[in-house]
């Protein structure tokens, strides 16, 4: 979102004097005043925007680069979240394997108990 913030505040700008300058000579053209007056409200309205489209490429240029290192310091916060979480997939993973482990464990006595226990009925039936 942030770099639609920087993007739109230089299309804000430029928009604000492209509107500056089409609403200024229009005022002008239909303004009743003479020639000369014109022609002179006209040089100083071109002095005003030359004057604010000197800074225009700095403050793109400026607008850019913070658009540029917000866009990296995103890429690092990713990569961070990326490795932790291979961590955490890891970590499962092990504790997975733990449980896996315990459970066949587990499944192997409860086998072993069964087998005794058949023995022993077996047994106590031959009797």
């Amino acid at each position: 979102m942030n770099r639609d913030n920087s993007c739109n505040s230089g299309v804000a700008v430029i928009s604000f004097l492209a509107g500056t300058v089409i609403g200024a000579g229009i005022a002008l053209l239909v303004a009743p005043a003479s020639g000369e007056q014109t022609r002179e409200k006209l040089k100083e309205y071109g002095r005003d925007i030359r004057d604010k489209s000197a800074n225009l490429p700095g403050n793109i240029k400026s607008h850019a680069e913070e658009a540029i290192d917000k866009g990296r310091e995103m890429i690092d916060q990713g990569k961070e979240m990326i490795n932790r979480g291979t961590e955490m997939v890891s970590h499962g993973k092990e504790y997975l394997d733990e449980k896996k482990q315990t459970l066949n464990a587990a499944i192997e006595a409860g086998k072993e108990a069964m087998q005794e226990e058949k023995e022993k009925l077996a047994a106590s039936q031959e009797k």
